[in-house]
């Protein structure tokens, strides 16, 4: 959980699954808090140890660019102490564009596929840690 471009804190949830586009609707029509605040749901896939799964971001409505990009730094961080070779994420929002997740080191996965599935791949190493920024 990112506030202001800060870490917050880091929650283990045993009970976490994917989200439906019904509950991404609702959450970003109703479910909106008014404040800073950044969440990332991720999951290890079971039999998977080597992905992420990025399942769900919670924004409130003052939430801007520096709280995102601190939490998706965060994440990576995340990835690297388990290990992960890569993070995968299915982006059902507009406003996150693909410019922005290009800049993050995001690349285009299963075009085949409806919707904007996105990775970010950790094959050739992490990027250089900036847990300094966010803590």
């Amino acid at each position: 959980m990112v506030q202001a471009g800060k870490l917050i804190r880091i929650e283990h949830r045993l009970m976490c699954g994917s989200a439906s586009m019904a509950q991404v609707w609702w959450q970003m029509k109703y479910g909106r808090t008014d404040d800073d605040l950044v969440w990332l749901d991720y999951h290890q896939p079971f039999g998977m140890p080597a992905f992420l799964t990025l399942d769900y971001i919670r924004s409130g409505k003052q939430a801007g660019y520096r709280s995102f990009i601190a939490a998706i730094h965060l994440l990576n961080e995340v990835a690297k102490i388990r290990g992960s070779q890569a993070i995968v994420a299915h982006v059902s929002n507009g406003k996150i564009s693909d410019r922005l997740l290009e800049r993050q080191g995001w690349q285009r996965h299963m075009p085949q596929w409806n919707g904007r599935h996105w990775i970010r791949r950790f094959y050739d190493g992490y990027p250089s840690s900036n847990l300094h920024r966010y803590v």
